[in-house]
């Protein structure tokens, strides 16, 4: 929904603050100097595979019997999600600063939901469970609202490309900057206001897995719900200050650029759920 700059700190950054704050673990240190190159190939890997839209390929662990299996050199998971846990997110850590970048640069907006969410914490698009060897990635670190985060996304991956959410960092511009959200007025009885339906309707031309991702992005976030809600309130407000136009005999077309396409021009990004929902109210009313 809302594309991401990509993170002020690369991966190799990210790596060498954590191996600073390794301190009082030294095997866990000697395991990480042993593994860098190996750590860098695979994050350039996932930076390569998420700018095509392939992350999808990228293989699980394989975990069989073992609860803490060994995925690069000597590293065993334990010690990769240790690595996030303890010495990225650790306050007194380094690294610390790596993590609070990213927080910063979402501007207190969730990308996964378009903003109406504020991120709480950073959530693992390949989840760390299941792909350890990303855990510091920073591409792969999202800001993340609790809906999002917990009840939205969780600990699932996508297998196919069309079961892919869309990757705020990395994703064809296409996601970001061509409309798929639309909506339609549903006009209330008597003095109501409506409501405002949300739906998906991505562009005829979009191949389709494409299509697919956006409506699986769509579901998953549950943006119908949580835009329509958005728009409730918002909706009065707008339809009042619209009649009170035309109560003052200001003609409908001329009403409607002042309260509706104003709207529209200072939207954020074109699926911003007030734009959508204004967009259709020149259209529908």
């Amino acid at each position: 929904m809302l594309k991401l700059t990509q993170p002020a700190y690369a991966y190799a950054d990210a790596l060498a603050l954590c191996r600073d704050g390794i301190t009082g673990n030294i095997g866990l240190l000697q395991k990480v100097n042993n593994a860098t190159q190996a750590l860098q190939a695979q994050a350039q890997a996932y930076e390569a595979s998420g700018t095509t839209g392939e992350l999808f390929t990228i293989q699980p662990l394989q975990t069989q019997d073992e609860d803490d299996p060994i995925v690069l050199g000597l590293l065993k998971k334990s010690d990769l999600i240790k690595l996030y846990g303890n010495y990225l997110v650790g306050k007194k850590k380094p690294a610390r600063e790596v993590y609070d970048a990213l927080m910063l640069a979402a501007d207190e907006k969730c990308p996964f939901c378009g903003g109406i969410g504020r991120p709480r914490n950073l959530d693992h698009y390949l989840p760390k469970a299941h792909f350890p060897q990303f855990s510091i990635v920073p591409v792969n670190l999202v800001p993340s609202c609790r809906d999002c985060n917990m009840d939205g996304k969780g600990e699932g991956f996508a297998t196919t490309e069309a079961e892919q959410v869309i990757q705020p960092y990395l994703d064809d511009d296409r996601f970001f900057n061509e409309q798929w959200l639309h909506a339609r007025y549903l006009p209330g009885d008597g003095n109501e206001p409506g409501v405002i339906e949300y739906f998906v309707s991505p562009p005829d031309y979009w191949e389709p897995a494409q299509k697919k991702r956006v409506e699986k992005h769509f579901k998953d976030f549950e943006l119908a719900l949580r835009f329509s809600k958005e728009a409730g309130p918002r909706l009065v407000v707008l339809m009042t200050q619209y009649q009170a136009l035309l109560d003052n005999q200001v003609d409908e077309a001329t009403s409607k650029n002042i309260i509706f396409q104003s709207v529209i021009n200072t939207s954020p990004f074109i699926n911003h759920w007030e734009r959508v929902m204004c967009a259709t109210l020149m259209l529908e009313l």
